[in-house]
């Protein structure tokens, strides 16, 4: 078996069985689908993210189950290995562009499914690595251009690009774009 630390930085827990959006009902019963419509304005809004999920929840994977809902965290190699950073300062980048991803996606219903209190505790992330600045900025370009929503963090004041999250998404909506990233790797050292 793996460290606790490794597994931790390559993520811990799979979703497996997610609830399909068209038939779901949230913890006090009401359908999920329901929950989106506020307002004239953000009626029309929520209709069109509400059709995005359900075609979204309806995905399947190759053996008719719904594939997972995943979070992709690409963290930059060169900030650890070449300057230095501190373990604890790599995990608030991604920390800082897991939440705020999440945050600024908060009412997609695959997010809201994400985040759903019964499924909180099955969380799944995919936390890789590129080489350093250059590709982390050209791997934003090309999920901008894809459409893929996501969360570019620069680390302020110095506005530096440190890392990138994507909204929770199904697996096999976004997988495709990561195949070239590594999974993170990092040796975990306790200091005597």
């Amino acid at each position: 078996m793996r460290p606790a630390a490794s597994r931790l930085v390559t993520g811990c827990h799979r979703l497996v069985a997610t609830a399909r959006l068209d038939g779901a009902k949230g913890r006090s019963g009401t359908p999920l689908a329901s929950r989106f419509s506020v307002s004239p304005r953000g009626r029309a809004q929520r209709s069109r993210l509400n059709a995005d999920s359900l075609a979204s929840a309806r995905a399947m994977a190759t053996n008719g189950e719904p594939s997972p809902i995943v979070q992709y965290v690409v963290l930059r190699k060169d900030l650890g290995a070449s300057m230095g950073w501190p373990l604890g300062s790599l995990c608030a980048q991604a920390a800082h562009a897991s939440v705020a991803a999440v945050w600024e996606h908060r009412d997609h219903a695959d997010t809201v499914a994400y985040c759903a209190p019964d499924a909180i505790d099955q969380m799944h992330k995919v936390v890789l690595e590129v080489k350093g600045e250059t590709q982390l900025l050209n791997l934003a370009a090309k999920l901008s251009e894809a459409g893929v929503d996501h969360k570019l963090w620069m680390e302020q004041p110095e506005n530096f690009p440190t890392c990138l999250a994507t909204r929770p998404y199904r697996k096999e909506e976004v997988a495709q774009w990561f195949k070239k990233c590594n999974l993170a790797k990092g040796n975990v050292v306790s200091g005597n």
